[in-house]
């Protein structure tokens, strides 16, 4: 083994040397450098081979690369980086390849190899790994996606991007995923391809604007600019089939005889409206969607944004008629809308506005009232929490953006709020954005019905009651809050985090407007279920102090510390209330964590931290050592090393004197 390491650190003696000539590094720093990789070179080489030991040599020797870097940067000095800079990147492609071939089964490693190549440019060694990285891990397909990608953006060749997908899906032949790749991946060939048939169009009309000539043209495209072609002998124009998209086409088709799913086909067609020459596929795709899922609520969506982006379903002059309501087989309320197009642009379009601008209004308000007509056809056959949820979020999605016609798609928004309220389909989170609305808007009775209304509703949610609760006593309406309360509890049952919310509601409405009837609250949380109680009881405790003073909350502590059920809270509070006071009684702090102790020193060893901190800082230092014991006897192995650990490090901290300041 010395002998391996001792030619390795032979072989990079020259590069060390050149350092040295190029005064890169001093003497000390070039030392350290040979010693830190013998080292390395020593560990490598020992019988049993670990991985980490590699990836910290690899690391080391990246982050001299970089400092390398630097360096010159700052000498200015671009010389001889064959010698040094490029044995470097060689060294630690070697460690990558025997690190791969030692450690397979390490995806990360690969991953890693791929990424260090692409920083260095050693583009070649990619590809080659690349192949021998699916040998091993044949079983992923974000492999197989990842090794196409590079091939066709790193590597610009589609032939070997096709193989990689084509030999991925042969080993998954239901992967969403190589498929959504493959489907990209050609109509981004596609986009390449018309693009450079443009250009060779461009270039040949000039020339022969120069000679004079009458030929035609080699490649045409049409009115619409969805094809693309190349002259024949005969002067015709042969379409370009990959230029068409056809490819892309041909995958789909495959895909859809393997793959099932609303999903994937929504993918696929989020995928092509990527790319402005797909609209027959576009046109295809949806036809699929809408014969094989018509009645999934994903579909609809899909179809009623496409009317809100503007690629409608038919021709969308035909206003007579909603074009899926053939489809659906129900017809659209048109005056169920809030404001029909023309009233909303008279009210959003300003008079003094460029005519491009009125129009862009008027065809962003035709799209909003196409979206909302199909998603009122669709909620009459799909009524479920599901489509009415799609509706609302495409709706708060386009209310968001208030540069135009915000008062219009306000009004939208709570005419879909209003409607999947009435059909009883509105979520929590529905219901907090509504009220939020209401709230600004400053409606108090519509807020007081909606409110009464989803706790009817979802009486499971303990947000929606907490904002009746408030309400009411935001309004000083006592009684009808206790009724609220009283409900609220009753619905939420004894779940802490549900129920305590409430409860702290009504104690701090009760200290800042009714203070006499605060201990009468009190006594009633006191007596609730025991998840509520444990949380209450610190409460109590400073309510008591701070309104009466220390001694009836002493004695209310001793009181409450002996009843079930136990809370370390409780005497935490009792402690931290006892110091606050002016004149601290030691003896009534040691008493809280005696009690804590006892009560919870057995599994638990921060109360007996707590306590020896406290006589470290406050109390007195002597009792330290019999608490050391009692906390070793009586708590569990596992808690008692915890403690030991601990306590050794705050006495180490004590232990070390201050510094003197000259």
């Amino acid at each position: 083994m010395a002998e391996f390491v001792e030619l390795r650190t032979e072989e990079m003696l020259p590069e060390v040397e050149q350092m040295e000539r190029m005064l890169m590094f001093e003497k000390d720093e070039l030392r350290t450098i040979a010693k830190k990789r013998k080292e390395f070179e020593y560990k490598i080489q020992r019988r049993t081979k670990n991985k980490e030991d590699y990836l910290r040599y690899i690391q080391y020797e990246m982050d001299l690369l970089k400092l390398i870097r630097l360096r010159r940067e700052k000498m200015g000095y671009q010389q001889k980086k064959a010698n040094i800079d490029f044995t470097i990147g060689n060294r630690v492609n070697k460690l990558f390849k025997q690190a791969i071939f030692r450690f397979q089964d390490d995806v990360r490693l690969w991953l890693s190899y791929i990424k260090f190549c692409k920083q260095v440019r050693f583009y070649s060694c990619v590809s080659r790994m690349l192949v021998r990285m699916l040998q091993v891990h044949s079983d992923k397909p974000q492999l197989w996606k990842l090794a196409a990608k590079w091939e066709f953006e790193e590597s610009l060749s589609v032939e070997n991007a096709r193989q990689f997908l084509l030999r991925g899906l042969r080993a998954h032949p239901d992967s969403r995923l190589l498929y959504a790749e493959a489907f990209r991946m050609e109509l981004h060939y596609a986009a390449k391809k018309r693009t450079e048939l443009e250009e060779a169009k461009k270039k040949q009309g000039e020339g022969e604007n120069v000679a004079g000539t009458s030929t035609k043209d080699t490649s045409e495209t049409t009115t619409d600019g969805t094809k693309s072609g190349i002259a024949n002998l005969n002067g015709d124009v042969v379409p370009d089939q990959v230029a068409e998209g056809k490819l892309a086409e041909l995958i789909y088709e495959s895909a859809m005889k393997k793959v099932d799913g609303v999903e994937f086909i929504i993918q696929l067609l989020d995928i092509a409206k990527e790319f402005d020459f797909t609209s027959k596929l576009q046109k295809k795709i949806v036809e699929d969607l809408l014969s094989k899922y018509p009645d999934s609520e994903l579909t609809w969506d899909t179809m009623a944004r496409r009317e809100l982006e503007g690629s409608p379903y038919a021709d969308p002059s035909n206003t007579s008629q909603l074009p899926l309501e053939p489809l659906l087989g129900v017809s659209t309320d048109h005056s169920s809308l809030p404001l029909n197009p023309e009233a909303s642009m008279s009210m959003d379009v300003d008079d003094e506005g460029t005519d491009s601008e009125k129009k862009g209004k008027a065809n962003l308000t035709q799209r909003l009232r196409l979206c909302c007509e199909v998603y009122e056809a669709v909620v009459k056959k799909l009524n479920t929490e599901k489509m009415w949820s799609l509706y609302l979020d495409t709706m708060l999605e386009v209310s968001q953006d208030e540069s135009h016609l915000p008062c219009y798609k306000k009004k939208l928004l709570k005419h879909a709020l209003q409607g999947a309220h009435n059909a009883g389909k509105l979520q929590e989170k529905y219901y907090l954005h509504w009220i939020e609305m209401l709230q600004a808007a400053g409606k108090t009775k519509k807020v007081r019905d909606v409110l009464k209304s989803a706790t009817e509703h979802i009486p499971s949610s303990a947000e929606l009651w907490q904002l009746r609760l408030r309400f009411l006593l935001s309004r000083d309406e006592e009684m009808a809050a206790e009724d609220v309360f009283q409900s609220a509890l009753k619905q939420l049952g004894s779940d802490p985090e549900s129920v305590l919310p409430l409860w702290k509601i009504q104690l701090q409405y009760c200290q800042t407007k009714s203070p006499a009837k605060t201990e009468a609250l009190y006594e009633r949380a006191l007596a609730a279920p025991a998840s509520v109680v444990t949380a209450l009881r610190p409460m109590y405790l400073e309510w008591l102090c701070l309104s009466r003073g220390i001694r009836d909350a002493r004695a209310a502590y001793d009181k409450l510390c002996l009843q079930p059920p136990l809370s370390l809270d409780l005497h935490t509070k009792m402690a931290a209330l006892e110091s606050m006071q002016t004149t601290a009684v030691m003896k009534q702090v040691r008493k809280c964590h005696e009690n804590a102790c006892n009560q919870f020193g057995k599994d638990n060893a921060d109360v007996w931290m707590d306590y020896v901190k406290f006589e470290m800082k406050r109390g007195d230092p002597k009792n330290i050592s019999n608490i050391y014991l009692r906390a070793v006897r009586q708590l569990e192995p596992i808690q008692a090393d915890i403690f030991i650990h601990e306590f050794s490090l705050v006495k180490t901290c004590m232990a070390v004197p201050p510094s003197s300041e000259s």
